[in-house]
């Protein structure tokens, strides 16, 4: 149910009856009673208090600020709301010159180096300058002089997580719906997240040098937020490193604890209020406060925001503060640091810097495992065999199978990737020919899968399964299991093309080792027919390129039918890519085919050479980044 907005005239008493009262709509540094209109007839009051130093300065530097919102929406403007906004008002103004928060920093001895430091750290103030973008300047000079300060020891990082622990505050998943869009890539690695399950937003953002606090409550059909920021946990931590009496823990715990007595004060100012609640409206505060929203007057929203959410406001563009890797939320920077180096061997491997990302990977698989990311250890071990199967490392590929499922097994990491890890230990052992291992491993998967709903393509998944434990009861000579399992595979390959061109293609390559030729083609020609010569599903369209590639073997060498090879080598040739290792093998085998054909059908020595010389070419490009064809 919506209301009517205010009325131009309404807009303007409303705003002169409110400054009258002393709150201001502008956000400047020094306006400590400021206030909001909506369109939509809500208002919002929002009170500053913040903790200065008893120093003469020549910039503004507050220790840690402290920030109050109210906001409340109503159906009219009439005596009674006039009544409501008048007595938060004078209510609001007299909490905050009540406030009293005692602070006792041993500055004595200290003034030089103090002054010394906010001259390194404080930008120039502009004058009128929007709080906002006061902070965000202090938050870039932060980060650009961050190597002139001593950053929080590992020793600080876990003290400070153990006091949040004892404000019932740990690291969490969830995230302020403020800044459910994400924040800056900049900002990913060095911003951690602690809240509790509190059916409100109560959440401490923990950043290089910058601390964010606030808890949110709605009580009444009024919206509450109480928050503080501060960009001096590093100044202060240069400042008294060396004083042993001095905890930023506990002043840090003492803020929190303050933050919400302020709330506890508001929602009293609330119940004593008198107010007709059936004049207000109940609404949403993650609908109705955006930053630099059109429907505020003057596109002014005082709401108590986090610094975060403001530099995140103004990004060109947002990440994800979590990582899906994560098993459990990181308590630490060296933790999201560290996965930095996992996405940058990712593009190592991209580009055959094997070398170079089995280092990085190496070096992140520390960390994880020493913070019990598993999710993440298991990921990394499974990139680490990916690079050794590559260079045909094949017994330290399969270690880290058995490595990977060895942590996985532990426990906290999705069934999906267990499963996963299963599969391809099968397909290993099945390439090695232990093929009682491999069955053990296809079991399990079909045990689950059969039974549970995964989050994976299930039917895919089960259709290569039965492929390959019908292939294992093929080799045992154990006709009818082997045949019951390739029925189940087209069952599913009716539906999944992907599967059924597997299944195709490896029948037609055992019949072809049997030496059973016609009944290859016939399977490699199902195999085309099932989809056609259409390559641009991504899918399937290597599994379809191998068919066609054996197809044109099999026209060579032993059916003798030059016509239909070169019509399928030349509708293979355009779709021949050299991005992957895979793909380079592939047009080897191509250019190795042209020369069977020429050799064969017409003896061109002169186009001989120039396939031969491709290949030759490609067989170097493997061996450039030691992998052998």
């Amino acid at each position: 149910m919506s209301t009517n907005p205010f009325s131009s005239k309404e807009i303007v008493n409303l705003r002169e009856f409110i400054e009258k009262n002393g709150w201001k709509i502008e956000s400047t540094i020094e306006n400590y009673f400021r206030y909001s209109l909506k369109k939509e007839k809500l208002v919002l009051f929002t009170i500053k208090y913040p903790i200065t130093l008893p120093l003469r300065l020549n910039v503004p530097f507050e220790v840690v600020s402290f920030r109050v919102s109210l906001a409340f929406q109503f159906w009219n403007l009439n005596r009674t709301t006039y009544r409501i906004i008048l007595y938060f008002m004078k209510a609001l103004r007299n909490l905050a010159i009540s406030l009293t928060l005692e602070h006792e920093f041993p500055l004595k001895g200290k003034e030089k180096q103090l002054i010394d430091l906010l001259n390194l750290l404080i930008p120039d103030i502009i004058r009128k300058e929007n709080e906002s973008t006061w902070l965000n300047r202090i938050r870039i000079s932060l980060m650009n002089k961050r190597d002139k300060l001593k950053g929080f020891s590992q020793h600080k990082i876990n003290a400070i997580g153990e006091t949040l622990k004892n404000v019932g505050l740990e690291p969490s998943f969830k995230i302020p719906w403020e800044l459910k869009y994400g924040v800056p890539k900049i900002r990913v690695p060095e911003t951690l997240i602690f809240s509790n399950n509190d059916e409100f937003d109560d959440f401490f953002i923990l950043e290089k040098g910058y601390f964010s606090y606030y808890k949110d409550f709605s009580y009444n059909k009024f919206y509450v937020r109480s928050l503080f920021d501060s960009y001096t946990p590093y100044i202060l931590n240069e400042l008294f490193e060396e004083n042993s009496e001095f905890k930023l823990e506990i002043i840090m715990e003492n803020w929190i604890n303050f933050s919400r007595l302020i709330l506890k004060s508001i929602i009293e100012l609330i119940g004593n209020s008198e107010t007709d609640y059936s004049e207000l409206i109940k609404f949403r505060p993650v609908k109705e406060f955006t930053y630099n929203n059109k429907s505020f007057i003057k596109e002014q929203c005082n709401l108590a925001f986090t610094a975060l959410f403001y530099e995140s406001s103004i990004a060109k563009e947002l990440f994800s503060i979590h990582n899906d890797l994560f098993n459990k939320p990181p308590s630490n920077f060296e933790v999201i640091e560290s996965i930095n180096q996992y996405t940058e061997a990712e593009d190592l491997i991209k580009n055959y810097r094997f070398e170079e990302a089995t280092h990085r990977l190496n070096e992140s698989l520390k960390i994880f495992n020493k913070n019990q990311q598993k999710k993440v250890v298991v990921s990394i071990l499974l990139k680490l065999r990916k690079i050794a199967r590559i260079l045909n490392q094949n017994d330290i590929a399969l270690n880290y199978l058995r490595n990977a499922l060895s942590v996985a097994k532990s426990g906290e990491i999705p069934i999906e990737f267990i499963l996963k890890i299963h599969y391809k230990l099968g397909l290993s052992y099945y390439k090695r020919d232990d093929l009682i291992k491999a069955l053990e491993h296809f079991n399990i998967i079909i045990s689950f899968l059969e039974k549970e709903e995964v989050a994976i393509d299930k039917e895919g998944f089960l259709g290569m399964t039965y492929l390959y434990i019908g292939l294992i009861y093929l080799k045992k000579n154990r006709t009818v299991e082997s045949r019951n399992y390739f029925k189940k595979t087209v069952q599913i390959g009716n539906d999944v093309p992907k599967v059924k061109l597997h299944y195709y293609l490896h029948r037609a390559i055992t019949f072809k080792n049997q030496g059973n030729y016609s009944q290859a083609q016939k399977f490699l020609r199902i195999g085309v027919n099932t989809v056609g010569l259409d390559f641009t599903n991504k899918s399937y369209y290597k599994t379809l390129i191998d068919i066609v590639l054996e197809l044109s073997e099999f026209y060579i060498h032993y059916r003798k039918d030059g016509k239909k090879a070169m019509y399928l080598l030349k509708k293979v040739e355009d779709n021949l890519t050299l991005r992957e290792i895979g793909s380079i093998r592939r047009a080897i085998r191509w250019n190795l085919l042209m020369i069977d054909y020429f050799n064969t059908f017409q003896v061109n020595r002169e186009k001989t050479q120039i396939y031969l010389k491709q290949s030759q070419k490609l067989r170097k490009q493997l061996q450039t980044i030691g992998v052998s064809e």
